[in-house]
């Protein structure tokens, strides 16, 4: 029962510091307009909030202990959360407080590999049929055929920026892992309410890259593109906040 309690006051805690950021997200917004010197300089407490929510998320996975589905899946579980948590520190810290107009796309480019990893072993856990399923996933053809497809259009210079190669790996294994949490209740593996933590949290993942893909869509100030990136942005974490306490959730064995 504490154990249930002390789960109940870190979701409790991340959900106050998301309506605090969220507000003040949009105050700025208020306050700057569309100009983007002046939101970045306006955004420290977003930026700390976010991430403290983030490393919140990851606490609870890795408080899950006796109460995992199975000693396996708590281990992919927390895997899952250490490279997200790392994503995170790589956007929300190291982007914003160790970023210059050399390396800040650097920053973007490694938190999106940490990203695609951390999906990767989203889908593995999600189609499993058991516990002491070892097979390959069939569905990791596709973000493998991604990767060598980048490899060769890098090889011909076709492509030479490592973000844009690392946004079109990860786009179809986001996809793949969607449709992989979409199905985990059929696997038999999840409780039922897992399975539906699993399906809610990646609907919700899928819809807040998608509005950060938007926001990266920058423009110039006061242009109807900065406006809508700026917009976007503020409505990355309304989806994100869900998503990853949802999927931490997800692999405790029964309600906490």
């Amino acid at each position: 029962m504490v154990y249930s309690k002390i789960v109940s006051i870190l979701v409790a805690i991340a959900a106050v510091l998301f309506v605090a950021f969220f507000g003040r997200d949009w105050y700025v917004l208020y306050q700057c307009g569309a100009v983007q010197s002046c939101l970045d300089s306006s955004s420290d407490f977003q930026n700390i909030t976010k991430f403290i929510v983030t490393a919140i998320a990851t606490l609870i996975a890795f408080m899950i202990g006796r109460h995992a589905i199975s000693r396996r899946d708590r281990f992919f579980v927390q895997a899952s959360f250490a490279l997200i948590l790392c994503a995170d520190f790589c956007f929300k810290i190291l982007y914003n407080y160790f970023g210059s107009a050399d390396n800040r796309e650097n920053f973007i480019t490694i938190g999106i590999v940490f990203f695609f990893l951390s999906q990767m072993i989203f889908i593995y856990r999600h189609t499993r049929t058991s516990d002491s399923d070892w097979t390959f996933p069939w569905i990791y053809c596709i973000p493998l055929a991604a990767i060598f497809s980048m490899v060769f259009l890098a090889y011909f210079h076709v492509l030479d920026s490592l973000m844009l190669m690392a946004v079109l790996v990860y786009a179809p294994t986001l996809s793949c892992s969607l449709f992989a949490a979409c199905r985990a209740s059929k696997q038999k593996l999840f409780p039922k309410g897992s399975a539906f933590r699993i399906m809610l949290g990646m609907i919700c993942f899928v819809c807040c890259d998608l509005l950060t893909g938007i926001s990266l869509l920058t423009g110039a100030d006061h242009s109807t593109r900065e406006i809508l990136a700026v917009v976007s942005n503020n409505f990355i974490w309304l989806f994100y906040v869900p998503a990853i306490i949802f999927l931490a959730l997800s692999g405790y064995r029964r309600n906490v």
